[in-house]
């Protein structure tokens, strides 16, 4: 992970109001977010790094947590939700729910763990107290009035902080006479100050463009958390892309441990498409998104790629060990590709009538001589118009680009 990816995932971490901390297979700490620095009575979360539960918590705990970890290690198998009764060495304690999964290399291989604890001491607490007066009730409801402000707080920061994910400048492919070859577009808006959307675009090498959207279930601080966490495993998986279905095997295979828990079902759906500009020949995968759409200007033309039934795949983080395929279609000179979420198709009017995937295919061919960036705004506008309203309900991401000529 570069240094500015590391930089943007503490700024998330840190906006976070549970304890989250990544350990090294010695259980020493390696990274941890400001709230577990203050949990252990550090300064910065710098001042834990090497250190570890020996050199913080009561010996009897360090050891039961030390084990948890070398079990984690040896199986691979996550920690789920347990709840510890923490004691430090000078003698205080409080109840935390901790969850712990492994953390991978680069190779699958296990390298440590990742934690998230949330302090449950006042839930316990207040299970004897709120039997006893309706005044720990009020009291209650004072502390949720102050956490609501600071989430709004936490989400306005979070949200500013997601808008540096997405892309703010496009890689270039210039022909012999130094035009360009493809130009790129996108358009992302959230329903709420958070959203659960993502894309991206990568330069693979001198001839080949990557292209990625997402959408996770959900909205808010954890749908946000996910975006990020999906940014930092697809450019590390982009850097060394084989084929567009490995990619979406292996960003599969790192997203379900921790995506998955007992007490939650998360999941996000995705498309990855590479673009050759040597061939023409664009190669992609599915996993759950709804297919991409096939723009043929001087043709006054747009339908869905022609992939097979067989070809898309389940969402991310469903199906552990599942093997994406890669599609081909073979593009040409002035053909334009749109990427897109189901904010979409699946925005209603007040007769619960969807706008869908119809709506959207006639509006493309009638409005296919459109560049892309004047195509997008036509859409949400048309979409907009359909729901009698500018909130859709749901996050809104488009992506896509045109090809000016091959690189031949």
């Amino acid at each position: 992970m570069t240094s500015k990816n590391m930089e943007l995932l503490q700024q998330l971490l840190d906006n976070m109001t549970d304890n989250i901390f990544f350990k090294d297979l010695d259980s020493r700490f390696i990274l941890m977010n400001r709230s577990c620095a203050r949990w252990n009575g550090f300064k910065s979360p710098e001042d834990a790094v090497g250190k570890n539960d020996f050199d913080l918590l009561a010996r009897e705990f360090a050891r039961q947590a030390r084990d948890d970890e070398l079990k984690i290690y040896e199986t691979g198998e996550p920690l789920q939700c347990k709840e510890e009764h923490v004691e430090w060495e000078d003698g205080h304690s409080k109840w935390v729910s901790t969850t712990k999964i492994p953390l991978r290399d680069k190779d699958g291989q296990v390298a440590g763990c990742i934690g998230i604890g949330r302090d449950i001491t006042e839930l316990k607490e207040k299970e004897e107290e709120l039997r006893a007066a309706t005044i720990e009730l009020r009291r209650t409801n004072e502390q949720l009035r102050q956490a609501n402000e600071q989430i709004a707080n936490d989400f306005q920061m979070a949200g500013l902080l997601q808008q540096t994910f997405l892309p703010h400048n496009y890689p270039v492919f210039l022909s012999k006479d130094r035009k360009p070859l493809l130009d790129f577009h996108y358009y992302y808006e959230a329903d709420n100050k958070l959203g659960g959307d993502y894309c991206a675009v990568h330069r693979l090498d001198e001839h080949r463009a990557g292209l990625l959207i997402c959408d996770v279930m959900g909205h808010g601080v954890r749908a946000a958390l996910i975006t990020g966490l999906i940014r930092c495993i697809s450019d590390h998986l982009a850097s060394n892309l084989e084929s567009a279905g490995e990619f979406m095997t292996r960003l599969n295979r790192e997203l379900h441990p921790m995506l998955q828990s007992k007490d939650a079902f998360l999941f996000a759906t995705a498309c990855c498409l590479v673009i050759d500009l040597r061939t023409g020949q664009l190669t992609g995968a599915i996993a759950g998104h709804p297919t991409p759409y096939l723009i043929q200007p001087l043709e006054n033309k747009a339908v869905p790629l022609p992939i097979t039934e067989s070809d898309p795949g389940p969402a991310l983080a469903v199906t552990p060990d599942f093997e994406f395929n890669t599609f081909n279609v073979q593009l040409k000179p002035g053909d334009e590709i749109l990427l897109y979420t189901d904010g979409i198709i699946e925005a209603e009017n007040a007769a619960a009538d969807e706008f869908g995937e119809d709506r959207l295919q006639q509006l493309l061919a009638e409005q296919s001589r459109l560049p892309l960036k004047e195509l997008f705004p036509r859409i949400l506008e048309a979409v907009q118009q359909h729901a009698g309203t500018h909130k859709l309900g749901d996050d809104v991401c488009m992506l896509g680009f045109s090809i000016n000529e091959l690189d031949t």
